[in-house]
């Protein structure tokens, strides 16, 4: 798969299942006994919802119909019953195998009842019953154990579960290895004297009692789970989804109070400053029979002021219902809209009940990448590539199209390339989406244009001769080279003589300011008084791409950050809104590419001949274009197409003269007077359009019009 295929990514979380013989879970009101009416056991009800789920995923038709992966995040067992996990293990294969689930896409992480209790820590007695479960046969994902696995020799595929193409990776963390642990007589003078005693004068009853004070369940991170963890995380550096998973909580979950020594994770400060700096996005944790799911801010563990790094927690709950626990044994984590901008949601599952539908209850969308999603005020978004940035603006725009955005990119190359999103919806063909998009752009910068009149606001004519005269990007090369730390290197694109007047149209890109940084770098921000983000956004970043890096290379600097800055966003349906920006492709050919024009009058002159095929490439996309701009009305007009179709129709007439068209053309003389009259008929309703009112009426009235025509010219020159 494509690093950059779209894909929602679906993980089934099981915690706490807590599997044993004759367990059961009171769901049924019995008051009064009646024969083979019992309360369902906690295997049964478990392997009842999973098979469920299994049979409603294969019969989903959106093409995501599998899982990526089971996360287990342990008590799989119920005080250390040995077949409890062997039985969990074995029931998720069986059921789940038929969406994808195979023993190597299963994370298994231990919890306090997996372990032996009273073993020591480090012991490898201590991980008997887990690693009967989960390792000595076809091994799944496991954490590193202290005792078991050597830090010299870590194996990455034994401890972390990555995608084929390495977009996300899980990371499984023990936090049980001092569980279940008894209090040893050293250091423990109280502890000492009392066992002293009862071996002089054994009691049973009382040397249990002394064991069951003596027994701690401390939940701890090992310092060497955590080197293990960073060496791990270094291995999956490419990994753009980071998700840790462990046993116990990171903060509390729900208002409940809970008296308990070693209630929380000892080190958990540590632990959450190790997830800070190794970037992960989600934790995955059970242990609390609680579902819930949070954001939880890690400022760094430092006296200096530093933003936040949020990482979002997702809880799981047990079987239920009962008093403290909701029924939710398992639930779904879907993160979508992958790789640049993933989004989360948990959908709670609760068990299967007899021929019901599965009860499925999801949560609000939680983004993996946003700091502050409830902020009203300017959001910013920050990335190291258009896409990333592109997919987030979308993503925020659609939900708050009122709120200032600030995007910011961080480019790690320095190469002259325009920059271009994959996603770019343009046209299907990959080669024919990006000429296209590069083509525009240039188009924009050029400092001189044949159309200029008729657009007087072609950004490059603005910003290299502005009122004709001054070219401000010199200026701006001339400031930098003399004065390092200027904060006057701004160019204007809005001209207040020629743009403020009533009714007159004007760019909505206002200017562009170029800062020298410290470090030698040249930052480039540009301010739009609105900007459309699903098609102009990344022709507006791509001009600001290319205008940083002349300037850089002219004022021997290095090219740093692209930011744009915007009050009004928005996000469009259509390529040709806002239209005023959308100069047909013909038309700006006539500027940058007359030549291919001139292969297109050739080729639809011509079919026939095989050395002008390019002109038929070059008139399908010229044609389709004409097309787009014939879609829907906008109260600051069309642009539509005059200097384009006067060349096209002056080649046609050069190229074979109607007066004079004879039988040795390959074209029939006829069908060329046609196409020269149907591009006369275009001109003339596109000129009559231009200098009509801007109303819907007229709009749909040449729509219909221009429309039947560009019909009459696809069959005359393109279909065969």
């Amino acid at each position: 798969m494509s690093k950059t295929t779209p894909k929602k990514l679906r993980f089934l979380h099981v915690t706490d299942s807590h599997l044993k013989d004759s367990e059961t879970v009171e769901n049924i009101d019995i008051k009064i006994n009646v024969d083979k009416i019992e309360q369902p056991s906690r295997e049964n009800l478990l392997r009842d919802t999973l098979r469920s789920l299994g049979e409603k995923l294969q019969s989903q038709d959106d093409g995501f119909g599998q899982l990526d992966a089971v996360i287990f995040s342990g008590d799989g067992t119920l005080r250390g019953d040995a077949d409890g996990q062997l039985r969990l293990r074995k029931m998720l294969v069986e059921e789940l195998g038929s969406v994808g689930i195979t023993n190597k896409n299963i994370i298994a992480t231990p919890g306090n009842h997996d372990i032996v209790s009273g073993s020591k820590p480090s012991d490898p007695d201590r991980y008997k019953h887990f690693k009967t479960a989960w390792i000595d046969t076809d091994p799944v994902v496991v954490p590193f154990l202290d005792g078991i696995h050597d830090l010299n020799s870590l194996s990455f595929s034994d401890h972390v579960l990555t995608s084929p193409d390495g977009e996300w990776a899980i990371f499984p963390i023990n936090s049980s290895n001092w569980s279940q642990l008894i209090i040893p007589d050293k250091g423990n003078k109280d502890v000492a004297l009392l066992r002293e005693y009862f071996n002089a004068n054994p009691d049973p009853k009382l040397s249990e009692a002394l064991e069951k004070l003596c027994k701690y369940d401390v939940a701890r991170v090992s310092g060497n789970q955590l080197r293990a963890l960073k060496k791990l995380a270094k291995s999956a550096k490419e990994a753009r989804i980071r998700i840790a998973v462990l046993h116990h909580h990171l903060l509390p979950v729900d208002s409940r109070e809970e008296f308990k020594p070693f209630a929380d994770i000892t080190n958990l400060g540590h632990l959450r400053q190790v997830l800070r700096e190794l970037d992960f996005h989600l934790v995955v944790h059970g242990h609390k029979h609680v579902t819930a799911a949070y954001y939880d801010h890690i400022y760094p563990d430092k006296l200096e002021s530093a933003p936040a790094h949020r990482i979002l927690t997702v809880s799981g709950g047990t079987f239920g219902p009962t008093g403290q626990h909701p029924d939710n044994p398992i639930r779904l984590i879907e993160i979508d809209e992958t790789p640049y901008a993933p989004i989360c949601r948990v959908k709670n599952i609760r068990t299967a009940t007899a021929g019901l539908e599965l009860n499925i209850s999801e949560s609000q969308p939680y983004r993996l990448w946003e700091d502050d999603p409830d902020s009203m005020g300017p959001v910013t978004i920050y990335g190291t590539s258009i896409d990333d940035v592109y997919a987030r603006a979308i993503q925020l725009v659609k939900k708050s199209p009122k709120r200032t955005i600030v995007c910011t990119i961080n480019f790690q190359s320095t190469d002259d390339s325009i920059p271009f999103p994959e996603k770019y919806p343009y046209g299907e063909n990959p080669e024919e989406k990006r000429r296209w998009f590069e083509d525009t752009v240039r188009w924009w910068q050029l400092p001189v244009s044949r159309i200029e009149t008729r657009i007087p606001y072609i950004h490059g004519s603005r910003l290299k001769r502005f009122a004709g005269e001054l070219n401000q990007i010199d200026r701006v090369i001339s400031l930098l080279r003399d004065e390092k730390s200027t904060s006057k290197a701004i160019a204007l694109v809005v001209d207040p003589s020629r743009d403020f007047r009533k009714n007159k149209p004007f760019a909505s890109f206002c200017f562009v300011q170029f800062c020298l940084r410290n470090d030698n770098r040249l930052d480039c921000i540009g301010y739009y008084r609105a900007q459309e983000f699903h098609y102009w956004w990344p022709v507006n970043v791509a001009e600001l791409r290319h205008l940083q890096m002349d300037v850089a290379k002219e004022a021997n600097l290095y090219p740093g950050e692209i930011t744009t800055i915007t009050p009004f966003p928005r996000v469009s349906k259509d390529i040709r809104q806002p239209t005023t920006v959308a100069v047909p492709l013909i038309d700006q050919w006539v500027d940058n590419y007359p030549g291919r024009i001139a292969t297109m009058a050739l080729a639809i002159t011509n079919p026939a001949e095989e050395s002008y095929k390019d002109g038929i490439i070059f008139w399908k996309q010229c044609h389709s274009d004409l097309l787009r701009a014939a879609t829907e009305f906008h109260p600051d007009g069309v642009q539509v197409s005059i200097e384009g179709l006067e060349l096209l129709k002056d080649w046609i007439s050069a190229t074979c003269k109607t007066s004079e068209i004879t039988s040795d053309q390959n074209r029939d003389p006829q069908d060329i007077k046609d196409i020269i009259n149907l591009l006369e008929d275009l001109l003339h309703a596109n000129k009559t359009h231009q200098d009509s009112p801007i109303t819907s009426i007229g709009f749909n009235r040449w729509k219909e019009h221009v429309k039947v025509k560009l019909e009459e010219l696809y069959k005359l020159t393109l279909q065969r």
